[in-house]
């Protein structure tokens, strides 16, 4: 199922409305067939030091499984586009929300990356982070959450990485 990609402006942005229905010949998603999802929203903030400024898109996603150890077979169910996003005081704290979150009982995997180079691309689809970008990582790996109901879960995010690579 394509979750679709919602930009937003760096300021809050007013509810545009419910999210997008699957098309008709994609497999529902757990709960989904009753019409139930859920969402994410919180602020993001960082802890690393940026190189390129501080100041650009910043990516999120929300994957069914680890998109760093499964970087073939994860699958996005939420993103969304920050557009020139400034973090470059350390006291910096961007808003966002990802709705249309299917529930399950698993934990879904978080992905954040600000894009202060200006060089992932204009596809959501293939945009990716590269040297020097500020990640969000735990271990080796991606943060977690579950989402298990079509509430809205409170959940921040730290960008508490430079990608080295």
């Amino acid at each position: 199922m394509d979750a679709g990609t919602d930009r937003v402006d760096a300021a809050p942005a007013p509810d545009a409305g419910p999210p997008a229905q699957p098309d008709a010949g994609d497999p529902p998603a757990p709960d989904a067939a009753a019409g139930m999802t859920g969402g994410l929203a919180g602020v993001v903030t960082r802890t690393a030091m940026p190189r390129a400024g501080g100041v650009g898109h910043l990516y999120l996603a929300v994957f069914d499984r680890d998109p760093v150890t499964n970087r073939d077979t994860a699958m996005v169910v939420g993103r969304v586009i920050v557009e020139d996003a400034d973090m470059s005081s350390a006291d910096a704290a961007i808003p966002y929300a990802i709705d249309g979150i299917p529930p399950r009982a698993e934990p879904y995997f978080v992905s954040g990356f600000l894009d202060d180079n200006m060089n992932a691309g204009t596809d959501p689809e293939t945009a990716g982070p590269d040297r020097g970008d500020l990640v969000t990582l735990e271990g080796f790996g991606s943060p977690t959450v579950t989402v298990s109901s079509a509430e809205t879960v409170a959940y921040d995010i730290v960008l508490n990485t430079n990608l080295p690579f």
